[in-house]
């Protein structure tokens, strides 16, 4: 009786742990597809480069790869033409010719053209960009960018990054130095206003102010002169605030802060008919109509023993 094989999910179960599974078949990682590790032979290497890598391919009976990979071990170039290797002379035209022309002259594509050229670090030629010549480098430095453009006519960030490649600083600086008088303005007026005021940006005084520990001024907070402080207490926070244009909140605030009391409001006496009034409507809506505060209204009422509205007098 032949002797049972048994599968390998099989020995795991009555071995257990003491089950080691037989080595797997090393791959050969050299060689994929239907190659098999084969070896090459003469008459098969005589046909590379002859057509193109995909017809190799087939009619060896081999991958693509394996073919490309073959073909450029051994230096042939591909049947293709904008597949196969760049000569010395070809090279020699990349960054002195346009990738067009570069394309038209050497069989090459465009696209292969500027591939190269990127991966040997060459710049771009622009037809539309002349080089610079003796007289026109002469220029920088004499004169500003722009006028140095317009006489050249170039950008302006043409001729700076020109002057930058020559190493020439910005010798006409387009913000000059601050004076003591442009200083003193600093803080006296919103930023962007003392930036049209002196013609500079608004960074640019910004950065001025804070160098100079100047605090911000802003048009939405009003700064006290002592002038107007000394009005605080003279007259009402309301007509105050009328007369210089702010919020009585804010005449209040100052005047709370600086501890000055407010002003005292002129007594105006009682007539005969506004206090026949006293009692016939809510304090609050009497006062309203006679200019009064309602508190005013509530003691005068309560001096004369009126009882308030809605209420019976007592007897």
């Amino acid at each position: 009786m032949p002797s049972r094989k048994f599968s390998p999910q099989e020995m795991k179960r009555l071995l257990g742990h003491a089950y080691r599974p037989p080595p797997r078949a090393k791959r050969n990682r050299g060689h994929t597809g239907t190659d098999g590790g084969q070896e090459w032979t003469v008459a098969e290497m005589e046909k590379l480069g002859t057509m193109p890598d995909e017809e190799t391919a087939r009619l060896l009976r081999r991958t693509r790869s394996s073919v490309a990979s073959k073909r450029q071990k051994l230096g042939i170039a591909s049947f293709r033409p904008w597949l196969r290797p760049w000569t010395k002379a070809e090279l020699r035209l990349l960054g002195k010719w346009t990738d067009v022309e570069v394309a038209r002259r050497t069989g090459h594509s465009e696209y292969a053209a500027g591939t190269k050229r990127r991966k040997l670090g060459l710049a771009k030629v622009d037809p539309k960009c002349r080089p610079w010549t003796k007289r026109d480098d002469a220029l920088l430095g004499r004169f500003p960018d722009k006028v140095v453009a317009q006489r050249t006519k170039r950008t302006v960030s043409g001729v700076r990054a020109r002057r930058s490649l020559l190493g020439m600083g910005d010798l006409f600086e387009r913000n000059p130095d601050w004076t003591p008088a442009q200083d003193k303005l600093l803080g006296t007026a919103p930023d962007d206003e003392i930036a049209r005021q002196l013609k500079r940006t608004k960074l640019a005084v910004q950065q001025r102010r804070v160098k100079l520990g100047i605090p911000i001024r802003s048009r939405f907070r009003h700064y006290w002169t002592k002038a107007e402080e000394a009005l605080l207490g003279t007259m009402s926070d309301g007509l105050l605030a009328k007369r210089l244009r702010v919020t009585p909140y804010a005449v209040f605030a100052r005047r709370q802060f600086l501890g000055i009391a407010p002003a005292a409001e002129p007594y105006r006496s009682w007539s005969a008919p506004e206090e026949a009034l006293l009692g016939t409507k809510p304090d609050d809506v009497l006062a309203r109509g006679l200019g009064r505060t309602e508190v005013g209204v509530a003691l005068h009422r309560r001096g004369l023993h009126i009882s308030a509205y809605g209420r019976k007098a007592a007897s």
